[in-house]
């Protein structure tokens, strides 16, 4: 399933999850299929009460449901297709809230406020080949030496504050005058756990998600002189996520997966998640070390090409105006556009 936390049209934020119908995808308000479809199975009453139980409308509240949650949402897809394929029906699901538009939907990070973000950094080879090159990233080469020695995957903390979702404006720092972009595989935690062997991570992860780490190289690089990062990585809306969070039965393989980055329709980044020097199971096994807890987000570092790094970053590093995308095979395409504060919405 693709999943989604949504604000309608109506000003309700929704679950909903992705179905393609007629060639094109529309969205399933979770929680409205399933009451009712459990309307008919098992009368009024009863649908409410076992609706509110299984389907809620906060996604880490619903992965902590865990599969009885995901049944229910699997359960109300397949009752609305089933909908969808009478006459007429298609207009009265759109008009009760049971379907919603892509292009009228404000996406919202797939979980609006995750208890933690641990984003793993220089975990690509060639971006830590890059960062030694000297060139534009000449300011991280001492640090990317030290990064590729460590025998654990290394990683900082993003504040949940700063996430932004899918089509939203990324303001453009005054702050900085290197803002930079950084494509990244993320997955999310689906259940309380810790100590999970690295055989078993997939038992703990939910799904799958694409997140653009916009890094401020300026103040990354003073940080990181003292051995810290926070700013650098952490202004307002300076780290963009979704617009699905992509269940792992949809994934045969996180770890070749093609990823890559566009700013304003030229690539910039392309690789296969299969040049992680750290794997997704040794991370989770790594931090599983401290209680990790359903809606968790982890991102899995950037591949090479980002700005900074560039022969000319003044002319690759972004400014405002420019739309940058992100996509992941199996994930889709993050979109977001650069705007100066004055105009950010």
């Amino acid at each position: 399933m693709k999943l989604a936390s949504l604000l309608t049209r109506f000003g309700e934020i929704r679950i909903g999850a992705a179905l393609e119908h007629r060639e094109r995808i529309v969205l399933v308000d979770l929680k409205r299929a399933y009451t009712a479809y459990l309307s008919v199975v098992e009368g009024e009453t009863r649908a409410v009460a076992l609706s509110d139980a299984r389907i809620s409308q906060d996604m880490r509240l619903f992965l902590e449901g865990g599969e009885r949650s995901m049944a229910a949402a699997r359960q109300a897809l397949r009752y609305t297709a089933e909908r969808l394929e009478r006459a007429g029906e298609e207009q009265s699901l759109q008009d009760t809230g049971f379907l919603h538009d892509e292009k009228v939907v404000k996406f919202l990070p797939p979980v609006p406020r995750p208890g933690k973000v641990i984003s793993v950094g220089a975990n690509y080879r060639k971006h830590l080949e890059e960062f030694n090159d000297k060139t534009g990233g000449k300011a991280f080469s001492n640090i990317a030496a030290q990064l590729g020695k460590a025998n654990y995957p290394p990683a900082f903390s993003i504040l949940p504050s700063t996430l932004v979702g899918h089509d939203a404006d990324v303001i453009y720092p005054s702050y900085t005058k290197q803002f930079d972009y950084e494509a990244e595989l993320a997955f999310v935690i689906g259940k309380r756990c810790k100590n999970v062997p690295p055989e078993n991570y997939l038992d703990v992860v939910a799904g799958f998600t694409i997140f653009n780490d916009l890094s401020m190289r300026d103040l990354q690089a003073e940080e990181m002189k003292r051995g810290l990062l926070l700013m650098g990585k952490n202004l307002d809306t300076t780290n963009s996520v979704g617009p699905y969070l992509v269940t792992k039965d949809e994934i045969p393989d996180p770890m070749s997966l093609q990823i890559s980055c566009w700013v304003n329709g030229d690539r910039r980044q392309h690789a296969s998640t299969s040049d992680m020097v750290f794997n997704i199971a040794q991370i989770v096994s790594y931090y599983s070390r401290m209680t990790l807890e359903p809606g968790d987000m982890f991102t899995t570092g950037s591949p090479s090409g980002v700005g900074i790094t560039s022969a000319t970053p003044e002319l690759h590093l972004l400014k405002p105006g420019d739309v940058v995308e992100v996509g992941i095979e199996r994930l889709g395409r993050l979109k977001n556009k650069i705007v100066p504060e004055a105009i950010a919405r």
